[in-house]
């Protein structure tokens, strides 16, 4: 899903090149997110949903930061997002199988690529330790979004995503108080690196749907950037590195590559670490080839060989037949009646499933209380 140059008026390219320039960049690599960091000093470590709760309950008593981080947003923003939500939503369902796999094998290995953003995780034992249940506490922040009005202030989506930007607040506390080398690494959580979070869940979802079969329509992309560039603001990204359209978040993504692409032996054993670890989990069960071979078609051949990601003719036969169906799926999803509907169902049946069985069954035990 590559932009082609004509596409992008040379008064936006110069525009996005003077926004994303390497002194403005530079300083967003030293900027975090200064209102949650303020919450987060005064409140004690826990799961994220104790920590809201504390955030709640204090801003009833002191205000300040407390309600500012927890208080409703602007009418208009709430309208534009609700409204990009419901849309992306129903998109979101259904495509829920190919959407969850380019996540997983494209967007969040990608990610691994920028070493400075993955020694967060190296730093403090996410994701290479206890994988599986770190992946399904990302779906559960995904699949509550996406529930009809999930993302209603005060429901369980919008819940959710506030309590995944407290977490990154103690995360960067706690890395602090432990001697975080910010010369070497720069801020952790910096505004560089949650804009390319944003990214992985849209761009580079999206690009890894198309590499696998299932292209949107130019208007299920949009609606898709909406969305995310919402999330974003709720995520605490600051108004300098939320992008207008999906050509800008290319652009975008286009620098901090460009920046911080170093994928080094972290990043590859964190790939694979994760793949490993995916193959034959519900809800797909997909074997460890096929999610290799996936993987690669997604990436490209380039970071999929500096991750030492194997080959195979016969999973890549594989690919092919997925693809080919993926096609007939979105075919399908566009032009018969009642198709879209009847996935959307069948999908978050299936999610919401999944999450049961694999989360646990106290909700005080998991990190993210609720499973819309």
């Amino acid at each position: 899903m590559t932009v082609p140059a004509a596409m992008v008026s040379p008064q936006a390219n110069r525009h996005w090149e003077s926004k994303y320039a390497d002194r403005v960049m530079d300083r967003m690599r030293d900027t975090c997110d200064p209102l949650a960091d303020a919450v987060a000093a005064r409140i004690q470590r826990a799961r994220p949903a104790q920590m809201l709760d504390e955030v709640f309950a204090r801003a009833k008593h002191e205000g300040g930061v407390f309600l500012r981080l927890s208080g409703p947003l602007s009418h208009h923003t709430v309208l534009g997002g609700l409204a990009a939500g419901g849309a992306c939503r129903r998109v979101n369902l259904g495509f829920a199988n190919v959407r969850s796999i380019a996540l997983l094998v494209s967007s969040l290995v990608e990610g691994y690529s920028l070493s400075k953003a993955t020694h967060v995780l190296i730093a403090t034992g996410r994701l290479h330790q206890d994988v599986l249940r770190r992946v399904y506490e990302t779906s559960q922040m995904t699949h509550n979004m996406n529930v009809p009005g999930g993302l209603r202030p005060g429901a369980e989506g919008h819940r959710t995503v506030m309590e995944v930007r407290l977490l990154h607040a103690m995360v960067r506390k706690y890395l602090r108080e432990r001697g975080w080398e910010t010369e070497k690494y720069d801020a952790p959580i910096n505004q560089e690196d949650m804009a390319f979070t944003i990214i992985e869940f849209n761009y580079l979802a999206l690009r890894g749907m198309e590499r696998m079969g299932a292209a949107l329509s130019d208007d299920d992309r949009a609606a898709s950037h909406h969305l995310w560039r919402f999330m974003a603001r709720q995520n605490g990204v600051c108004d300098e590195m939320l992008t207008d359209s999906l050509d800008e978040e290319i652009y975008q993504y286009q620098r901090i590559r460009e920046r911080q692409y170093n994928p080094n032996e972290e990043g590859r054993l964190l790939a694979q670490t994760v793949i490993t670890a995916l193959a034959g989990q519900p809800p797909f069960r997909l074997s460890e080839g096929l999610l290799f071979e996936l993987s690669r078609i997604c990436l490209g051949d380039e970071l999929a060989d500096v991750y030492a990601l194997p080959r195979s003719a016969f999973w890549h036969r594989a690919v092919l037949a997925y693809k080919a169906a993926n096609r007939l799926s979105t075919l399908a999803h566009y032009q018969v009646p009642g198709v879209a509907r009847l996935s959307e169902k069948m999908n978050l049946r299936m999610l919401r499933g999944a999450l049961h069985k694999n989360l646990p069954a106290d909700p005080q035990k998991r990190a993210f209380r609720h499973i819309s």
